[in-house]
């Protein structure tokens, strides 16, 4: 493959990876919505275990994990939020620095071409502040992607978690009496806010192996070029 179809490539991978982060962005803001109602969620199990008194008790106890489970899917999904703005940040900066070497190449293509007297310093300064952007860049995105996935990793246990306080909620309000009504509607709502969770998380995850898997590979090419300049 000739240097310039090379560079050409792994412009375009540089293009696919920052479109890839935009996508991840977009599915990642999707939990924002999903946080805020299970926080109404808890307010909604809480008022339901008040209104039954002393037949509520035994859904009291639920209604706080209920909670729990709501501040730790609301911290999970925060958490996320900081990191996909430095991911898309850092790809879209990575996209414009190969893009500014590309540009570098072709002028010292036409110096060369042109046979030019002056010495091409500044440029090769310039060329080479670019090179350690790009390298850099790669460097805190991939570990920016680490983070990533090390804060969606907790998300598999929550929806578990989520799953079983559903089941429990419906074996209370089976025996809640006249109260078990509304106790069935915390549970349904919650089963269904949890397999919202579990069917993102997976979407979520999947394009991140994928922006992980695009970035090993970028890498490879990266070293392989600035190494054999």
């Amino acid at each position: 493959m000739s240097e310039n179809i090379f560079n050409r490539k792994m412009g375009e991978e540089y293009d696919t990876v920052f479109r890839q982060c935009v996508s991840l962005n977009t599915e990642l803001h999707k939990l924002v919505p999903l946080a805020k109602q299970m926080h109404l969620l808890s307010s909604n199990a809480v008022s339901s275990a008040a209104r039954a008194g002393t037949e509520g008790d035994a859904f009291r106890v639920l209604t706080q994990d209920i909670q729990l489970l709501g501040d730790e899917v609301s911290h999970c999904i925060s958490d996320t939020q900081k990191i996909i703005k430095e991911v898309v940040t850092l790809a879209s900066d990575l996209a414009r620095s190969f893009s500014s070497y590309i540009t570098y190449l072709d002028l010292f293509n036409r110096l060369d071409t042109e046979a030019m007297k002056t010495s091409p310093k500044y440029f090769e300064r310039g060329q080479k502040t670019v090179v350690d952007d790009i390298r850099d860049n790669n460097n805190k995105l991939s570990r920016s992607l680490g983070t990533l996935n090390t804060l969606l990793s907790p998300v598999a246990t929550l929806v578990k978690k989520g799953e079983y306080l559903a089941v429990c909620s419906s074996v209370e309000a089976a025996s809640a009496g006249e109260h078990g009504v509304s106790f069935e509607a915390v549970a349904a709502m919650l089963r269904e806010l949890v397999g919202q969770l579990g069917t993102q998380s997976a979407r979520q995850r999947s394009l991140l192996r994928d922006l992980s898997d695009a970035m090993e590979k970028q890498q490879q090419n990266q070293r392989n070029l600035m190494y054999a300049r």
